[in-house]
């Protein structure tokens, strides 16, 4: 029902993912990400929520994203209708894919990179998805991101259409990034605008005076002083 990309981005040194479905409100339930944990994308036919959030805490105890994944499912009878997909905190990536989820059902994982995806309209999308965040490699995060959400949805995305899509991004230096459009005919379209608004120098610069992991302290008024 829904394709993803997870990210690591060691220049920036930030978490980021993106996901969109043809269903409402993915933005809610997919995406989780935390600076010190890494990001994940809990989906598929019956979603848990708390599988994104578990896999961030086993990365953050120091597990691998194959061995959070491991440790996570192990238990979860409903496991083969759940799709789930991490970046630990060294920024490598695993996937689960339940094989009860609807088809076409993908994963990709390479470095710094996991795409994941179910529902889909064909096997191209993920890989599109990938080249495309690879090649625009000189655009800020969020942008990369949108841009990859974009080819996908281009390459066929989610067969049954886009209702919904999100972007999540957090690092240590920069305040989070959490955009979501929860319902439209055109998701991709609206989620754009909403990215134009934060790019706008007004709300940019804003956000350079706020507090962060790095500085949490931040103000405007300590940069007067």
């Amino acid at each position: 029902m829904t394709f993803s990309i997870l990210v690591f981005d060691p220049i920036t040194n930030s978490f980021g993912g993106a996901s969109a479905t043809g269903n409402i409100c993915v933005g809610a339930w997919v995406l989780r990400a935390e600076p010190f944990s890494g990001v994940s994308a809990s989906q598929g036919a019956d979603p848990s929520t708390l599988w994104g959030e578990n896999v961030l805490k086993y990365s953050n105890k120091g597990m691998s994203a194959e061995a959070a994944i491991t440790k996570t499912i192990q238990e979860d009878s409903g496991k083969d209708r759940r799709q789930i997909s991490l970046i630990d905190k060294s920024g490598n990536g695993s996937v689960f894919s339940g094989m009860s989820n609807s088809p076409i059902i993908d994963e990709i994982v390479s470095e710094n990179i996991v795409l994941s995806g179910n529902i889909l309209s064909n096997k191209n999308v993920l890989a599109s998805m990938k080249l495309a965040y690879e090649k625009n490699h000189d655009v800020e995060l969020v942008e990369r991101l949108y841009l990859s959400l974009l080819e996908g949805a281009n390459a066929g995305g989610d067969r049954r259409g886009l209702f919904s899509a999100s972007i999540l991004v957090v690092s240590e230096d920069k305040t989070p990034i959490s955009l979501r459009v929860d319902y439209s005919k055109k998701p991709l379209k609206k989620l754009k605008k909403i990215i134009d608004k934060t790019n706008e120098k007004s709300y940019s610069n804003w956000l350079k005076f706020l507090p962060v992991i790095s500085n949490p302290y931040n103000s405007e008024e300590n940069k007067k002083s």
